[in-house]
């Protein structure tokens, strides 16, 4: 299984499984109907976001995850061309639920485009140090992680058009911001050689590998409180608090991660296939009889 796992991640197919199962797990949860499309829309915008990076970024992506990189560069084409097909299949299915619905399928393009590419003059960009959002301290995880959580609560939404009780909605964001706050910072704590090679300052290249670790065990820590803590105020459903698993599965790979240092396994399948592992947990609970 493993290697199939890792051949799944590098062609990007877990992330966009993962995005597939929070717009899923956004439906469940506000209570509205699990319709297959919107999960299916977020898989392909997704998938072509990050396919369309890693071809983008090969000489970044060599000194970081050189395996992924020469996948990449060996398949070029061929992601190149898948993405751009399943950008505007995304766009096409989106299009058949209007406006609202094509403009957060073109989030994900827009951040990416406002995160990867130079938006300063080179004399302003070596006085500051910066010349794209990827290279800012905190701000650049800030901006990924809010990305990935807004787009499968927005699209969940506005595919449904007026959610009466948008409550758990906010909720379940709120929740996946902090969950991919930790995956995109585990990211950097596998990156951290490549980043300081580079001269990039992200978190672990500031704090340390250790006091990053203790940092996402505080993240994590204070997701379990949230996950209790909604449906204990009234704010969704009992079935919130089903989201303190991932809690619990995060804790085991943050662990595991303490204790060795070839992390890519643990973050490319492990962690990103997290949100996969906690939608079958909700699926599970929901088909119980009496739940």
């Amino acid at each position: 299984m493993r290697p199939l796992l890792v051949l799944l991640a590098r062609g990007n197919l877990v992330m966009a499984l993962s995005m597939a199962a929070a717009t899923w797990l956004a439906q469940v949860l506000a209570g509205l109907p699990a319709e297959p499309l919107p999960p299916f829309i977020a898989f392909l915008v997704i998938y072509s976001i990050y396919s369309l990076d890693r071809v983008t970024e090969l000489d970044a992506d060599s000194r970081t995850h050189p395996e992924r990189a020469r996948f990449s560069q060996r398949h070029a084409g061929l992601i190149r061309g898948s993405a751009l097909a399943a950008y505007a299949l995304a766009l096409g299915l989106a299009g058949r639920r209007g406006a609202w619905c094509v403009a957060v399928t073109l989030l994900p393009l827009a951040a990416l485009l406002v995160y990867s590419f130079p938006f300063l003059p080179r004399a302003v960009a070596h006085r500051v140090g910066f010349s794209r959002l990827k290279e800012v301290f905190v701000l650049k995880n800030v901006w990924v992680a809010g990305t990935l959580a807004a787009t499968p609560v927005l699209l969940a939404g506005v595919f449904h058009g007026a959610v009466r009780n948008g409550k758990p909605l906010v909720a379940t964001g709120v929740f996946l911001l902090g969950r991919w706050a930790v995956n995109v910072i585990l990211f950097d704590v596998r990156d951290e050689a490549g980043d300081r090679a580079n001269g990039l300052r992200t978190i672990p290249v500031v704090l340390g590998r250790a006091r990053t670790l203790r940092l996402l065990h505080g993240i994590n820590v204070l997701l379990v409180l949230l996950a209790l803590a909604v449906p204990l105020f009234g704010l969704a459903s009992p079935r919130f608090a089903l989201l303190g698993v991932s809690c619990l599965y995060a804790w085991v790979y943050l662990r595991r991660v303490e204790r060795t240092e070839d992390i890519h396994f643990l973050c490319d399948v492990v962690s990103d296939g997290e949100l996969l592992v906690l939608a079958g947990v909700v699926l599970l609970v929901t088909w119980l009889p009496g739940l």
